[in-house]
């Protein structure tokens, strides 16, 4: 019985019509049911197998095993769709977590470098402050030597002009000595003559102040009658502009001694500068009516 319904089971899968094929499968259905002779049992128990299918409920399970299926597939398709998307979640998560510490080491990077320009900036604020103090000094130490250099320079032209005038008032032979000028005698006088010479030309006889002027005098190389004696007053010796003689003094040794009472040099009141002796010990009394040159000094 068994094998004559799995029989009229596989005669279903061709490909006729649904009223063919029932009229066909009752017919084989009643041929083995006169044949065999089942019981009423057996009856019951195949139409049940051969007639499951053409149930509703039937199909209903169908679906339902195929709905199964498909949202088993799809719950599998989502499963590894968000596992895939998980994982690459979890990566974009590494790289953004990367790329902030990456950012936030830049940030305190940027933020030192910010601090440090600030201080920098600042230092520069300070030395600016600082340059521009002692430019404004420099400017005012400036804007001073500026006078002073127009100060100087209209003192240099009045001098300049003084020294075209003392060119034009001092001819030539006249020698300028610091302050002073010199002029040195060509010709022998005495020293009343050699006086009267200077008086003329608007100076008189030498005054000997310092030891550099005594040097020049001597560096002349010439015995020249200087403007010192004692005509009035024996042993009083004077300049011949009245100021007695004090300091310096540049007699030569065991001078003045006024001829040393020899009768044959007479009384010695006026003072030469010898060129035979040192130039700080080179003064001699002698007559004044010696004849020798002499120096007129002109100061101004």
């Amino acid at each position: 019985m068994s094998e004559g319904v799995y029989e009229i089971s596989d005669g279903f899968e061709d490909d006729e019509p649904d009223a063919i094929k029932n009229t066909d499968i009752d017919d084989q259905l009643y041929a083995n049911v006169r044949a065999f002779k089942p019981s009423p049992r057996d009856g019951v128990v195949a139409s049940v197998h051969v007639q499951w299918w053409k149930r509703p409920s039937g199909v209903a399970a169908v679906c339902l095993g195929l709905l199964c299926v498909l949202l088993l597939a799809g719950i599998i398709g989502l499963s590894v769709y968000y596992g895939v998307i998980g994982h690459h979640d979890s990566k974009l998560r590494e790289q953004l977590q990367t790329s902030y510490n990456t950012l936030t080491k830049e940030r305190d990077q940027l933020q030192t470098s910010y601090n440090t320009l600030t201080k920098e900036r600042d230092q520069l604020q300070t030395s600016y402050s600082t340059l521009t103090k002692e430019q404004d000094k420099i400017q005012t130490n400036y804007n001073t030597m500026t006078k002073e250099r127009d100060q100087l320079q209209t003192e240099r032209d009045v001098l300049s002009g003084w020294l075209t005038s003392l060119k034009q008032t001092c001819p030539e032979r006249w020698q300028k000595f610091e302050s002073s000028w010199y002029f040195l005698s060509t010709e022998t006088k005495t020293w009343k003559e050699s006086r009267e010479d200077c008086l003329q030309r608007g100076a008189d006889l030498v005054i000997i102040n310092n030891n550099k002027e005594q040097e020049f005098l001597f560096n002349l190389n010439k015995r020249v009658w200087i403007g010192l004696t004692d005509s009035v007053t024996e042993g009083t010796w004077r300049w011949v502009d009245g100021t007695p003689l004090t300091t310096p003094r540049y007699w030569s040794s065991h001078q003045p001694d006024n001829g040393d009472g020899k009768p044959e040099y007479g009384v010695e009141d006026c003072v030469q500068i010898r060129k035979d002796q040192s130039p700080l010990e080179a003064w001699n009394d002698v007559s004044c009516r010696s004849k020798l040159n002499w120096v007129c000094e002109k100061v101004f």
